[in-house]
This record gives C-alpha cells, structure tokens and sequence, in this order.
C-alpha cells in the first residue's frame, strides 16, 4: 500500500492491521513527506492545540488523501494521523 496526497506518494505502508474502524501500520516514508512533517506533528501532539489555519487548507481537505493498493486500487482516506516514529493510522472514506 502506499500514502497519496493528491499525485504525490508520500511513502509506502507496511504490517497493516485493523482495529475497529481504524486502520494501522508503518509508513516508510520517502522526501515527499518532508513539508508536511510539521502538519502531522501538529495533529498527533495531544500536548497542542492544533489551528488549522496555520496549515495549508488543501492539506485539511479529505478528498486529497488516499491510499493505493497493493492491486492498484486506489480509495479515499480521512486526513491520516502519521506519527514520527513511522506509525499510521487511518480511515477508508466511503
């Protein structure tokens, strides 16, 4: 599987599993990841408020977010919490 935002693969997700409604696994992440490092940061610091004005309003949008399968198959994701040790976690879009 591997992490899209718009055209942009931002990394390839390992050891997926599934809890609930939530989807896990970890993101080995490539240089694409690099400018979005502070969002993510920001929306996964439970010690934070996070203002979304401070980020760009594309990167707050869902329909930008999406992973593509190990078949090719590309689904809509909620914004992912990606966390710096390499952990992801996720919802599928209906």
């Amino acid at each position: 599987m591997k992490l899209y935002f718009l055209n942009e693969c931002l990394g390839e997700i390992e050891n997926v599993s599934v809890e609930g409604m939530w989807m896990n696994g970890r993101l080995i992440s490539n240089k694409n990841i690099e400018k979005f490092q502070d969002f993510f940061e920001g929306l996964t610091d439970e010690e934070n408020d996070f203002i979304e004005e401070n980020y760009n309003q594309e990167w707050l949008d869902d329909r930008n977010w999406f992973i593509i399968d190990n078949e090719n198959k590309k689904r809509g994701i909620y914004i992912p919490a990606v966390y710096s040790d390499g952990d992801i976690n996720w919802r599928w879009r209906n």
